[in-house]
This record gives C-alpha cells, sequence and structure tokens, in this order.
C-alpha cells in the first residue's frame, strides 16, 4: 500500500507539471528587436466536453488573454502588450475554446485568428493538465502557446 501511494504521488507531481515556459524558445530575438506587438481582444465562452463534475466558472478571456501576453513577454524578452483600438496592431479573435475532459486528464484547446497588417494567421494553442486544474490557468496557458505558435509564424514573414 506504502509502495501505491509513494508511486501515485510520483505520477501527480510529474503530470502536474505540464506549464511550459517559454525562457528557452526558438524565436529571433533580432527580428523582434525593433517591433511592438500589441495585441486586442474580445470575449468568448469555453465549450466543455466529457465528463467533468461541478460548475465551472467562465473565466474573464480578455483579462486572461492580457496575463498570457504578458507572461509570455517576461519568458520571452520580447515588447508584448495588450491594448485597445487604435493602439493595437494585431486583433485577436478567439475562434474557439475547448476544454476536453479525459478519465485522467482535460487539454483546453484554442483556436485564435490573429489579423495583422500583413495578413490572418491561424494558430491553435493546447494545454493538458493532469485532474482537469483551473479554467483561468488552463486558458492562460492555451494561450500562451497560440502566441508563441503566431510568434513563430509571424517571424517566418520577411
Amino acid at each position: 500500500m506504502k509502495k501505491l501511494l509513494y508511486f501515485l504521488f510520483l505520477v501527480s507531481l510529474i503530470s502536474c507539471s505540464t506549464v511550459q515556459n517559454y525562457t528557452s524558445n526558438e524565436l529571433n530575438p533580432e527580428y523582434y528587436r525593433e517591433k511592438n506587438l500589441t495585441f486586442q481582444t474580445g470575449a468568448q465562452i469555453i465549450n466543455m466536453e466529457g465528463a467533468y463534475v461541478g460548475n465551472v466558472a467562465q473565466p474573464d478571456f480578455k483579462e486572461t488573454f492580457a496575463a498570457a501576453v504578458l507572461e509570455m513577454a517576461e519568458e520571452t524578452k520580447l515588447n508584448l502588450k495588450t491594448g485597445s483600438y487604435p493602439d493595437s496592431n494585431i486583433d485577436v479573435k478567439v475562434l474557439e475554446a475547448n476544454w476536453d475532459f479525459k478519465l485522467s486528464s482535460a487539454e483546453l484547446i484554442t483556436k485564435i485568428n490573429f489579423h495583422t497588417s500583413f495578413g490572418n494567421y491561424e494558430t491553435v494553442g493546447k494545454f493538458k493538465n493532469a485532474g482537469g486544474g483551473s479554467e483561468r490557468k488552463n486558458l492562460k496557458n492555451s494561450f500562451k502557446n497560440a502566441i508563441y505558435n503566431f510568434l513563430m509564424e509571424y517571424q517566418k514573414r520577411k
């Protein structure tokens, strides 16, 4: 019994450490050196699939996206911020936000369109967590993944 508890503790410790940190990344700092990227987003509702327990509070998308941008700016050392029109140069529209509950995990998948003066970039952000996690934390980490994927595509533009 003791070994089983120890094993379950180790599994939960490992599975809960799914947070992505973007301090080590493949972004080109030279490309972004002189760029100021200001994101603007609106409201959205999360769709939930699969079995889940209790009521799930819908996090404030605008506030959560702003927190994701702030964390990405800190981790990547890029000049990223949020603002409102006309200060923004990237209009963000969350097309889908789906929280898929499985037996031992939950994955939040966001599909986002980033509209810039150079065109549209549609990316997907994913965050998987054992045991479900909190609505805001999972959404923020999914947003961070989508922002990172957008930045990777955006830097390919010459």
